[in-house]
């Protein structure tokens, strides 16, 4: 019988870091952008490929792609993260989730599936695994132009779902969501009159970004991108 072993002791980061800190403008958002990260990322992607990766059930999530929700540790990972996050975002003591994540442009999804969105945690990162010849796109920060609110903070803080931005966000939410999968990944259909590009943080490989979770973001994507290989990333959230 064959086994996929993994040792994840096996990744290790960078001695030197290029490190980028950006306040995405007009907010008090940070964006964290570190470049060769990995020593050794294509050890990363090897582990990658051993992954099962499962298309999310319809009905579950709207994550436009496939995920495979992981239980492995990377300690050398960890330990960059929550030093960041104690030393840039005052948050500290959070568990942290992988996974990993693959997009193909074109492929059938929810039409909110390609929305900017928000995540169930304070913080998320992840490290782009991709060739750099098949690097295009990268992870896009937005604005809700009607509500004027750059962030959703509901899922940790009740009072936020009082206020006036909120319910005509969700408003406006819940009369685009359709169920139905008539629609394909393609970001270039995200109406610049209803959302406005804020950020942007290019996609090149062994690039690690942090970013509060809770932000308004999204993958970019178009239709003609990622057929032959499907862009690939290691995500982590802080919760």
């Amino acid at each position: 019988m064959n086994y996929n072993f993994i040792d994840t002791d096996l990744i290790h980061i960078n001695d030197e870091l290029e490190t980028s800190i950006t306040t995405i403008p007009n907010t008090n958002h940070i964006v964290i952008t570190i470049d060769n990260f990995l020593k050794n990322p294509e050890d990363l992607r090897d582990i990658a490929n051993k992954q099962l990766f499962e298309l999310n059930p319809r009905n579950k999530s709207s994550h436009p792609g496939w995920i495979s929700q992981s239980n492995l540790k990377f300690d050398q990972i960890c330990k960059t993260a929550d030093y960041l996050s104690d030393n840039f975002y005052n948050i500290v003591d959070r568990s942290i989730v992988f996974q990993f994540n693959l997009f193909q442009g074109g492929f059938p999804c929810k039409y909110t599936s390609l929305l900017p969105h928000v995540d169930s945690a304070f913080l998320a990162f992840q490290i782009y695994l991709n060739d750099p010849s098949d690097c295009q796109g990268g992870t896009n920060f937005y604005k809700h132009i009607e509500s004027g609110i750059d962030h959703n903070v509901e899922y940790f803080d009740s009072d936020f779902k009082l206020t006036e931005g909120y319910w005509k966000f969700m408003s406006h939410y819940r009369e685009t969501t359709d169920n139905d999968f008539n629609t394909i990944l393609d970001s270039r259909q995200i109406d610049p009159n209803i959302w406005k590009l804020t950020h942007s943080v290019e996609m090149k490989y062994n690039r690690f970004v942090m970013y509060p979770s809770y932000a308004f973001h999204t993958a970019y994507v178009e239709k003609e991108w990622y057929q032959d290989e499907k862009r690939i990333g290691l995500v982590g959230f802080l919760k």
